[in-house]
């Protein structure tokens, strides 16, 4: 226990995910007020939308989807102690799926469903290749559509890009419709034949609006180049060019989380804070290893924006290095079953026995 404690806390130093503040904040450790913690138990019920082999059926009455863990393969490997298996849950505790999928992305407008090799061996990259199966819907579940043969490449100012083997792009708006496609022709011919989207040293892709995509790259053929080649792509007709549009810059130029997340909220006995935003609510919280003093392990706890202290028995699992917070919800692992509490309560919602892949 000291070293999964012990290693984590190095994680968090590591990701920089927080730094102890000189300005004066609210400093909240009434610990006496949080709802008295109640050991967990089976509780969910089973969605009319409910597919017991994973497959997503689009409806329009899921509400807000969430991932939870609900098996695990036992891996060898530093720091991850197991691989997860995710399935589906609204956030009435409702089961959409059972847990068949290796991993699930979240984005704004936008999920992707990866199913794998159910020993827990992914085979290949989970953007680009491997064994891998895909799934593009909506957050809610109201569109579901396979990716076959095509892998998730990048999303923002709801639309969502997706590449096929032959360098060819579709871009997907957030109603699940293909407004755009890009031929691999123009893309061969300058970068060479078998590259893939994403991977390291390009090509990638950004855009700033829903109109214009910049690509950059700095190998053809595999052979790096002394000077990036640019390529700009025009959302709305499909076409390529090597030079920007009017009223564009050459390159396109960058805003990181950190010019938009708040500055944590100083707390006695918690050096170290990690960000984490519920994207339904919108709402921002932060978590990390509070400690009464130098001598005491530390237990992990859930503070809002103004470091007023909601939970104190959140943790990260051995499964993931973070909890989900999401629909006013969080996860926990407790006594053997993945949970999802309300932040506001601390009620149950959701509680699910964790198995293995031998179960």
């Amino acid at each position: 226990m000291k070293k999964r404690i012990a290693v984590l806390l190095l994680l968090l130093i590591l990701a920089g995910c927080g730094r102890q503040q000189e300005a004066l904040s609210p400093v909240y450790s009434d610990w006496s007020k949080l709802t008295p913690y109640e050991p967990a138990q089976t509780i969910y019920t089973y969605h009319p939308g409910y597919s017991e082999n994973g497959a997503l059926a689009a409806r329009d009455d899921y509400g807000a989807l969430l991932p939870y863990i609900g098996k695990y393969s036992a891996m060898d490997r530093y720091v991850i102690e197991a691989l997860p298996f995710y399935g589906l849950v609204t956030d009435k505790g409702e089961l959409v799926t059972d847990p068949v999928y290796s991993r699930i992305d979240f984005y704004d407008d936008f999920l992707v469903l990866y199913r794998g090799d159910p020993s827990g061996d992914s085979g290949g990259d989970a953007y680009a290749g491997g064994t891998f199966s895909r799934t593009l819907a909506a957050p809610d579940g109201r569109w579901a559509h396979a990716l076959t043969g095509s892998y998730y490449i990048g999303n923002g100012h709801g639309l969502l890009l997706t590449a096929a083997s032959d360098g060819s792009l579709d871009l997907w708006n957030r109603d699940g419709e293909i407004v755009t496609h890009f031929d691999g022709a123009p893309f061969t011919s300058r970068f060479g034949k078998g590259f893939l989207w994403g991977e390291e040293g390009g090509p990638f892709i950004d855009w700033p609006d829903d109109k214009v995509g910049y690509v950059t790259a700095y190998y053809v053929d595999g052979e790096e180049q002394e000077q990036a080649i640019r390529l700009y792509l025009d959302f709305t007709n499909g076409t390529v060019a090597d030079t920007p549009p009017a009223g564009y810059p050459s390159q396109m130029y960058y805003t990181t989380d950190a010019d938009h997340t708040p500055e944590p909220p100083v707390i006695q006995g918690c050096n170290y804070l990690q960000p984490i935003s519920d994207k339904i609510t919108g709402e921002t919280y932060f978590y990390g290893l509070y400690r009464d003093n130098e001598n005491d392990y530390g237990r992990y706890a859930l503070f809002d924006s103004q470091g007023k202290l909601l939970l104190e028995n959140v943790e990260p699992t051995r499964y993931e290095t973070s909890i989900i917070v999401r629909a006013g919800l969080y996860s926990s692992v407790e006594n053997g079953c993945f949970c999802f509490r309300e932040i506001d309560g601390n009620a149950p919602v959701f509680c699910y026995t964790l198995r293995t892949n031998s179960d």
